[in-house]
């Protein structure tokens, strides 16, 4: 909770520093780190409770709808497009005006998602009663309902943690995605001691997801009101900035829903191609074409953008979000030179993490499943398939660390419209590539065209917005990149070394030893290599700060 004194100061500018940068990333990535590890948690109970198989393959579809709009309303497009208009109110104006059009926007956006929630519900209750459905795709109907209502909160949620951002706040807002995996925990839990009946567990856990929306929502509320820095009464003075909000996120909406579309597209083919267990025929027959993928591709998809989602999150993401305030006031005061040092030193943490995690991922996905998914009805074969998907998406860590850091460079300086372009360039590539190699490799290939797509958007953004402000710190981008790739080259062979001279065998310690031993070395290695060529990256995020 923020002391007197820094309540005190909230209202002054705040100048972040080279320590204040990093000590923010490692602020908010040990608290994503705790959210990713429970989220872990969840995964791996709803994967030893479930199985790889129809159920959860459904569920995971239906949820991703709700968190679709959280990923393109809460914390993405209006995230950055509200941002800037707090800072810019709350600077050059009044703490009352900021927050008038906080309440503002906030009645809004709750006002535009309960509509969406109420039509949505709606066309559900007239489906389930007008057609006759398969089990699946009513299941899947069925638990779509239930979460839709989820998006109001968490969404609500992500607006109040952008405004805590606005006030160098990171810690509680951080803490909010471990409330949902808390909730999400119990509710696996529940569903395991009342139930024995696969449908209606997979509803109570859908229960839940809501009601930790609600909790969500409070947590980041209740800390906005400590700091005095709440919902007005006066919002209808804010109203005017409304619209300028919604105009700022729509082409951002745009740009991130076509991220977006490739993760739900890549769900929905796994889902409907796929041959329902026991037999039966895919949902994809309806359109004459026959399934051949197998039940669980969809699950192991999702296990396998978890995986990799856990350094975005913790690193990425958790970056993005320190540096996006720091950038946009650099932006705002025409500090471009400040900007492009700042940009280029996020560039140079992610090169010195993501690679190393990419090549971890890869090497190591094997191992990694066998300990933490294949228990209960996860089996060996659901294992195999989700292995190979970790480590195909593991190649892509670097490219989806650095889209995060990059396109929040150009949110900052007010372009929202270069990401946009650039992203449907990635979708329309993705498409193809998803074509081309979901018959001959499978749901693999589904994966790997999500990861190439990524690839070339970063090749395209990067070269962008050097363009459009000026020549980043190049030569020490290029001293990090190289000083990396002679550690992660080292930190593979010792990874291999292990693996390769070690006979494990098939127990629960075996499996353990199995992933942590090439995991130590390979990090050991790692660490001792960057020491010896001096990279100040792995140094910085390292060090305790002292005062």
């Amino acid at each position: 909770m923020p002391s007197e004194e820094q309540e005190l100061t909230l209202e002054a500018p705040v100048q972040e520093t080279k320590n204040g940068l990093v000590r923010n990333l490692r602020t908010v990535g040990l608290a994503t780190l705790l959210s990713r590890l429970l989220g872990l948690a969840r995964d791996i109970s709803m994967a030893t409770l479930f199985g790889a198989g129809t159920t959860l393959d459904v569920f995971i579809v239906a949820f991703r709808l709700p968190n679709l709009t959280r990923q393109l309303f809460g914390e993405g497009a209006l995230t950055t497009a509200f941002l800037p208009v707090f800072i810019r109110e709350q600077t050059e104006r009044s703490s009352a005006a900021a927050r008038a059009t906080l309440t503002s926007v906030a009645i809004a956006l709750a006002s535009f998602l309960s509509l969406i929630v109420i039509l949505s519900e709606a066309m559900i209750a007239w489906a389930l009663f007008s057609f006759e459905l398969s089990e699946s795709f009513t299941l899947m109907l069925q638990l779509l309902a239930i979460m839709l209502p989820y998006m109001i909160f968490i969404c609500c949620a992500a607006l109040i943690s952008a405004a805590l951002h606005a006030l160098k706040v990171f810690l509680w807002p951080a803490l909010v995605p471990v409330v949902l995996n808390v909730i999400w925990l119990t509710g696996v839990l529940i569903a395991f001691m009342v139930t024995q009946d696969e449908n209606l567990r997979i509803r109570i856990v859908a229960i839940t997801i809501t009601v930790a929306g609600v909790f969500q929502c409070l947590l980041p509320f209740y800390m906005l009101h400590r700091m005095k820095m709440g919902l007005s009464r006066n919002w209808r003075t804010g109203w005017a900035k409304v619209s300028e909000v919604i105009l700022t996120m729509l082409p951002v909406v745009a740009g991130l829903a076509v991220i977006q579309v490739n993760v739900i597209l890549d769900s929905i083919m796994a889902w409907g191609l796929a041959v329902p267990e026991g037999g039966g025929v895919a949902p994809s027959a309806s359109l004459g074409i026959e399934g051949f993928l197998s039940a669980g591709t969809a699950t192991g998809l999702y296990i396998g953008q978890r995986m990799y989602q856990f350094p975005l999150g913790v690193f990425g993401i958790a970056l993005g979000t320190v540096l996006f305030p720091l950038l946009t006031q650099h932006a705002q005061s025409g500090e471009i030179a400040a900007l492009r040092k700042d940009l280029s030193k996020g560039l140079r943490l992610t090169i010195a993490i993501a690679l190393p995690a990419s090549a971890g991922l890869f090497l190591l996905a094997s191992p990694l499943t066998n300990l933490l998914f294949r228990h209960g009805e996860f089996t060996q074969e659901d294992s195999m398939l989700t292995a190979n998907m970790i480590a195909t998406y593991g190649c892509g860590v670097w490219a989806y660390i650095g889209l995060t850091v990059l396109n929040r460079a150009f949110y900052a300086t007010g372009d929202r419209m270069t990401p946009m372009r650039l992203g449907v360039i990635a979708l329309v590539f993705n498409l193809i590539m998803n074509i081309a190699l979901v018959i001959p490799l499978k749901g693999v290939g589904l994966a790997l065209g999500s990861v190439l797509a990524a690839a070339t958007q970063l090749t395209l953004t990067t070269w962008k917005i050097n363009q459009q402000i000026g020549s980043l710190h190049w030569d020490e981008i290029r001293r990090t990149l190289i000083q990396t790739l002679i550690a992660t080259a080292t930190m593979v062979v010792a990874c291999l070394t292990v693996l390769s001279t070690l006979d494990f065998g098939d127990t629960m310690a075996s499996r353990f030893l199995e992933l942590m031993l090439p995991l130590i070395a390979g990090a050991f290695s790692y660490w001792f290599v960057a020491k010896l060529l001096g990279m100040s990256e792995v140094e910085e995020l390292l060090k305790r700060e002292r005062g």
